[in-house]
């Protein structure tokens, strides 16, 4: 964790100038967030209304992934580990480790991991925030990606709208 000062959510930080890291399992907001399947660790929040970015660590479980969904913010994906199947104003791009992928704002959009294994990837979003989307969700104990009327409640508040089933619910995919 950072030595000295505070942060956002009464999360130390370093001192003005001076160097800090978050470890691999470390996160500003403590625990990680818990969010349909996923473990997110966020590493750089944003602050209210000053347009930065939020930067998560996602570890996401085997053949899982979101619901497609869509937002005004945009969104890069880093792949740290596992393969995965985006799908992008659709249009279907494979990726895995060492990709990066770009989502513009207002285009659904909705992944899955499609490793026997956890896949791990980071996730920019700019302008930040999402992760108060994730906290709040999570807070509620939403753990199914296809409760889309839940989601949609809680994303209304954050400019996020789901628009459709996670990849792996689709009738090719299911069952």
């Amino acid at each position: 964790m950072n030595p000295g000062g505070s942060g956002a959510e009464g999360v130390p930080a370093a001192p003005s100038g001076q160097p800090s890291i978050l470890h691999a399992e470390e996160s500003l907001t403590g625990a990680p967030i818990r969010f349909i399947g996923n473990v997110l660790w966020t590493k750089l929040a944003a602050r209210d209304g000053d347009g930065s970015v939020s930067i998560l660590q996602n570890t996401i479980a085997a053949h899982n992934g979101p619901p497609l969904h869509v937002h005004a913010f945009e969104e890069f994906f880093y792949i740290l580990d596992g393969s995965f199947v985006f799908e992008i104003g659709g249009v279907p791009f494979e990726a895995g480790p060492g990709d990066f992928l770009h989502v513009p704002g207002d285009v659904p959009h909705v992944f899955q991991n499609t490793s026997d294994h956890e896949g791990k990837l980071l996730l920019i979003a700019r302008p930040g925030g999402v992760e108060k989307f994730f906290a709040e969700s999570a807070a509620q104990a939403i753990h199914d990606p296809r409760n889309i009327a839940a989601l949609n409640s809680i994303g209304e508040r954050y400019g996020i709208r789901i628009v459709g089933p996670p990849i792996a619910a689709r009738p090719m995919h299911a069952g």
